[in-house]
């Protein structure tokens, strides 16, 4: 498919979408495979850090472990932003990071909503999901690092197919919800702590990541591809990042890869 690049978004045009977020290259699209797709493509050709896509609607949206995201037009806000660290990314700990961060923009702009986050990237209001966080990373042409942030957040309920159930969206919890003002807590929310990448969370992380803990103290299933399933409780995050998982017989286990999903029983 041939990415159809726009000259506005949500009838704001691109150069007023670099003013309003301070940075010399945004770039919109009307329809894209994936907006992080393209992000790498343009980091390919030198573009520069914190520079974001934007699109109306994704056909091959993907999230963790390359399950599919549905991303219909005017439906959400599909947004990627491009990163450079100077040293190797812990995904765990980006997304997590990120998740927080993104939760509570979303929060601080929509006072009726209350995000929490579901272990390593999902977004999640009551028990249904509210949007996604995939983090990709992958070696520039020159050899530096290229991390690409990609935040897909459902904005208008009635856009999204019906058949997904367990999915809601913003104006079920706000009243006329502008996915410009969404646009807006995303960005604000992915350049707090991920353009200084930590190493591990500090003490005020983990509280925030507490407040925001969606799976903290349920009972969930771990599969691994291959491997039998490990049932557990969820009980908080490791320094790095990752799940810590007490399971029903054996120690404390640490999970950073694989399925996390809410057992019925």
């Amino acid at each position: 498919m041939t990415s159809r690049q726009a000259s506005s978004w949500q009838g704001v045009c691109v150069a007023d979408l670099r003013s309003r977020w301070e940075r010399e290259e945004v770039y919109a699209f009307e329809s894209v495979t994936s907006t992080n797709d393209v992000a790498r493509k343009l980091a390919d050709n030198g573009a520069l850090p914190g520079s974001i896509v934007i699109c109306r609607e994704q056909v091959e949206g993907r999230g963790r472990d390359g399950r599919a995201w549905v991303s219909p037009a005017h439906a959400g806000v599909y947004l990627s932003m491009l990163f450079r660290p100077k040293r190797e990314c812990v995904k765990p700990l980006i997304t997590v990071l990120a998740g927080v961060d993104v939760a509570t923009a979303l929060a601080a702009e929509f006072p009726g909503l209350a995000p929490s986050i579901k272990w390593p990237n999902d977004l999640m209001v009551d028990e249904r999901k509210l949007g996604g966080i995939l983090a990709e990373t992958s070696s520039a042409p020159d050899g530096s690092l290229v991390l690409i942030l990609g935040v897909g957040v459902n904005v208008r309920q009635a856009k999204l197919p019906k058949e997904l159930t367990s999915a809601t969206a913003i104006d079920e919890f706000v009243e006329g919800a502008d996915p410009l003002r969404v646009a807006d807590a995303i960005v604000r929310g992915l350049e707090r702590r991920l353009v200084r990448l930590p190493i591990l969370l500090d003490d005020p992380a983990f509280d925030e990541f507490d407040q925001l803990d969606w799976l903290r103290n349920r009972r969930v299933c771990h599969q691994l591809p291959e491997a039998a399933p490990v049932m557990g409780v969820a009980v908080g995050i490791a320094p790095d990042g990752a799940l810590l998982l007490r399971p029903d017989h054996g120690a404390l286990v640490r999970v950073v890869a694989g399925s996390v999903e809410v057992s019925p029983s």
